[in-house]
């Protein structure tokens, strides 16, 4: 009892100091979902394992987070993936400020958002994968270990927000150039500094790496069903 007591009490105090960190005066929570999902994803029985998270983290930050930031990462997107009502307990700070419209204010000038935003997502996805997408994606990108981009000038701005390359000078898009061409001159590019930029296919999501891991995440990231190439 007194361990079940002092774990409750730990996840209160972890919950209380991480939503401590931004201010909420100005924001309202409410619920548009009637019912959450009861049953958490599948991981194991679709072949998704933490070691996976681990490794995608390791090989995308190995030079740019210490090796205490990369296990916080792969924490985070592991208990995201395979428990999103905890996670939005546990780290309900990060699961609202992970959300890139979370301070955007609707037409009345308010701001209201989603209490349980990865639960929500995991409830509204048809399976797991979509989910497992977009819980990944958020995580990634808030770390700046993956960006967006669908035409030559968000594409440029997102190399701009990568950790891996934000201090990197490329040439600028040309007037015809979409997203797909641009990062292929990019490539030319970051081919001397060893990287290359890759991108999911139909999804624009940005990654940056190694040349030598370049197959090893691509393969990662297919077990998420998210093909990766290279412009």
């Amino acid at each position: 009892m007194h361990k079940k007591l002092r774990f409750t009490f730990t996840l209160l105090l972890i919950n209380f100091i991480a939503f401590a960190q931004t201010d909420y005066s100005d924001i309202r929570f409410r619920s548009f979902i009637y019912k959450y999902k009861d049953a958490n994803p599948k991981t194991s029985e679709l072949g998704i394992e933490k070691k996976i998270l681990t490794d995608i983290v390791r090989l995308l930050s190995e030079n740019i987070y210490s090796k205490s930031v990369q296990e916080e990462i792969t924490e985070k997107a592991w208990l995201a993936i395979a428990r999103p009502k905890t996670f939005d307990f546990v780290f309900k700070d990060f699961a609202v400020t992970s959300n890139k419209n979370w301070s955007s204010k609707n037409a009345k000038g308010e701001i209201i958002l989603e209490p349980n935003p990865y639960l929500t997502d995991w409830t509204v996805s048809d399976d797991e994968y979509p989910y497992f997408q977009l819980a990944l994606n958020k995580i990634l990108d808030y770390f700046k270990l993956m960006s967006y981009g669908d035409n030559a000038e968000s594409v440029a701005s997102s190399f701009n927000k990568l950790l891996i390359t934000k201090d990197f000078k490329f040439s600028s898009p040309k007037e015809d150039d979409w997203a797909y061409s641009y990062i292929k001159t990019v490539n030319l590019e970051l081919e001397k500094k060893g990287l290359v930029a890759l991108v999911t296919k139909g999804y624009y999501n940005i990654i940056v790496c190694n040349i030598q891991n370049k197959d090893k995440l691509t393969n990662l990231f297919e077990k998420f069903k998210w093909e990766l190439v290279q412009p």
